[in-house]
């Protein structure tokens, strides 16, 4: 890493001067009380923000009476947070261990045991800060709870290597030094391991930013809390203005003398609006997402709903909506271990299932909850079904182990696998095992086939539908519109739309069914049949695994049939025959389309001007009409065939099934009878005969 410039630069360096003295315990001391006094930190956290900064007496003057302390003030959705600009010791500081861009990459323990896999999961994610418990939420403190000083160690160790990739500053600010100035907030983090806490400025804003300083000065950021050097940085400041003032400072020196200080925001208070219920820890983070709706480096679709998603649970949890328990389960803090101990179900798929719920099947106090929240760290007024997804969906995949990549394709995909009929009918997400909701959801699609009242088969087929969403998608069976370049994928429908076809179907609620089996069994997702038997290659060597192209030829749209069966029993040339005529309905549909496109010379369409030859029109109806008779023919012998009645009737009621025959042939005779006139002689032949 290159430490220091030369002339052959294109950017000048910013001149260097000497530091101040590290400030005497008595100024510090002073700064501290006054802290106290007028914004009633704790001791230790106004202790902290005293000793990082470099002029304790001009703050405590600049603050002055302690009743009416002078501060900036800025307004953020909820309130008004308050802060003091100076200048601090980048010694005296430290970055986020939890830094938001981070956030996607995180291994949650819902997917991974922390310890059990690589270096980044050796422990569970730093949790989100809070306020203390002793103290009220708008108290301007925030505390942290890690399991040891490793903990940290780690957290920071993480977040500065994914900040030195992907955010790095340290080429500007070893030339520039720190130019605009960092936000910090006295954070004190509690170790499960008995350690004593410790209490240290924390960046909320500018992380990046002080992961670069402390690179360039060889400091381990997570030290800083542990450390007591008030005489090893008097020695140490002294010694660079030694060089400094003899002119015979190194390149490295120089570095030091720009970086060893930097400008700071420091938080020190938070009034809330009288109809807002956020804390100083919703406020932070509030001030946080303002500064990145236009960042140098935005944090991107996934950090964004990352965050927004945590603060809709804590916003749940404060008005009591969810429990804290709920709040981490949801969140992907438990282990699946401590799930179960919880009375919560372990399988990521019904995991998932109640997070959509949550987000989908909402009530006005819930609803509400969720603007609040995402209006607290965004100038979005308006909370979408689509943005819900999203947040769903963030929260869903922390559940997924694997690289970033496969991560980041599972969230784009699952965001697009709930469709509009989970936030517009009623349902819930319920502990039932599989085999139960399989039950009620094939009874509800029998339901829906043998009633042509019926329009939605029911909310058993759609909590099926939203669990099974989760293995198809994760294991690549299900897939999103890839977009147009290299893409072979005329079917555009989105993973919901296809869900939505397949359990309005016999054969499509025992392949949702196979899924959530196959998956909670570790083994690649078969393909089965309208029986839900499993189906066998073409070559009859192993059974067939379902893919994105197979999922969407046998669920077809409405209108749509499903592909094209090389078989030879009457079954499958019957499904080929209806492909050929869907494929021709289509290309009638095309064609019509395209007569009225032809325009005369007067721009209108010709044919509303000259019409069409009124034997080919009288020809033509006949035959739409007799197919039209037809297909509302087929469609009731399906109903018939396939509905409830057929399937449920018992010996009890074989006679009342009989006579609810009798009344479909009737209905049939209807069909037929209203326009029997208008047929030629050859249907009319073809119709007497059949009836006969």
């Amino acid at each position: 890493m290159k430490k220091f410039y030369s002339a052959d630069d294109h950017v000048l360096p910013r001149p260097v001067e000497r530091l101040p003295d590290y400030a005497n315990a008595k100024a510090r001391r002073s700064l501290s009380e006054r802290l106290v006094e007028a914004f009633g930190l704790s001791g230790p956290a106004a202790d902290a923000v005293a000793n990082a900064v470099v002029d304790p007496s001009a703050v405590r003057k600049y603050i002055g009476d302690a009743a009416d302390p002078q501060v900036e003030e800025i307004a953020v959705p909820g309130g008004t947070v308050l802060g003091i600009r100076t200048i601090v010791w980048s010694r005296r500081i430290m970055p986020d261990p939890r830094n938001p861009r981070i956030g996607p990459s995180r291994k949650h323990p819902i997917a991974v045991e922390p310890g059990t896999a690589g270096e980044d999961s050796r422990f569970r994610p730093v949790p989100e800060p809070r306020s203390p418990e002793d103290k009220l939420e708008t108290s301007p403190e925030l505390v942290v709870e890690i399991e040891s000083r490793h903990h940290l160690e780690w957290a920071s160790a993480q977040a500065a290597d994914y900040v030195l990739a992907e955010n790095d500053w340290r080429v500007s600010i070893a030339s520039q030094g720190v130019m605009e100035a960092v936000w910090v907030a006295a954070t004190t983090y509690l170790h499960d391991d008995g350690s004593a806490p410790v209490t240290v400025p924390t960046t909320v804003e500018g992380s990046s930013r002080t992961t670069a300083v402390h690179d360039l000065l060889n400091v381990r950021s997570s030290d800083i809390p542990y450390e007591d050097p008030d005489q090893k940085l008097r020695t140490h400041y002294r010694k660079l203005n030694e060089v400094y003032e003899r002119g015979i400072a190194t390149g490295e020196q120089l570095v030091a003398l720009r970086c060893e200080r930097m400008p700071a925001l420091i938080l020190v208070g938070f009034r809330r609006n009288a109809s807002s219920t956020a804390g100083f820890p919703t406020a932070v983070k509030s001030l946080v997402a303002l500064r990145h709706v236009d960042p140098p480096k935005p944090w991107g679709d996934g950090p964004e709903n990352e965050s927004l998603a945590d603060e809709v649970l804590d916003e749940l949890c404060r008005r009591k909506l969810i429990t804290t328990t709920e709040r981490a389960y949801y969140a992907g803090a438990y282990t699946k271990t401590e799930a179960r101990a919880a009375r919560l179900s372990d399988n990521p798929a019904c995991r998932a299932a109640k997070i959509v719920a949550l987000f989908a099947q909402t009530d006005e106090r819930t609803s509400e909850a969720i603007r609040v929240a995402v209006t607290s760290q965004s100038t979005r007024k308006r909370i979408t079904k689509k943005m819900c997804n999203e947040l769903a969906t963030a929260l869903i995949v922390r559940s997924v182990a694997g690289d970033v990549g496969k991560i980041d394709q599972v969230r784009r995909y699952m965001r697009h696998a709930f469709g509009q009929t989970v936030h517009h009918e009623k349902w819930e997400s319920t502990d039932r095992d599989t085999d139960s909701l399989a039950k009620e959801a094939l009874a509800d699609v029998l339901r829906s086939i043998g009633d042509d009242t019926i329009t939605e088969p029911g909310p058993a087929s759609l909590e099926l539908a939203v669990r099974a969403a989760y293995p198809l998608v994760v294991t690549g069976g299900l897939n999103a519109d890839r977009g147009t370049a290299n893409n072979n994928q005329p079917d555009r429908r989105t993973p919901g739309e296809v869900l939505d076809a397949m359990r309005r179907t016999v054969a499509g609620i025992h392949q949702l069914v196979q899924a959530l089996k196959d998956f909670a069994a570790d083994q690649y997702i078969r393909a089965v049949d309208e029986k839900g038997d499993v189906r066998k290659r073409a070559d009859g060597i192993g059974d067939l695994v379902v893919s994105d192209i197979y999922l969407r030829e046998q669920f077809p749209p409405p209108g749509k049939v499903r592909a094209r069966s090389s078989g030879t029993t009457p079954m499958e040339q019957l499904k080929t025959r209806l492909a050929d005529l869907s494929d021709a309905m289509d290309r009638l549909e095309d064609a019509f389309k395209a007569v009225g496109e032809v325009k005369g010379n007067d721009g209108h369409p010709l044919v509303d001007v000259d019409g069409v030859d009124i034997q080919f029109c009288s020809v033509r109806r006949q035959l739409l009409s007799r197919i039209g008779d037809e297909l509302n023919i087929w469609g009731r012998l399906y109903r018939r065939r396939h509905g409830t009645a057929t399937v449920t009737a018992s010996a009890d009621d074989t006679d009342d099934r009989d006579n609810g025959g009798d009344d479909f042939d009737a209905e049939v005779d209807d069909v037929y009878n209203s326009s029997y006139e208008s047929w030629d002689e050859s249907s009319k032949a073809k119709y007497d005969e059949t009836t006969t």
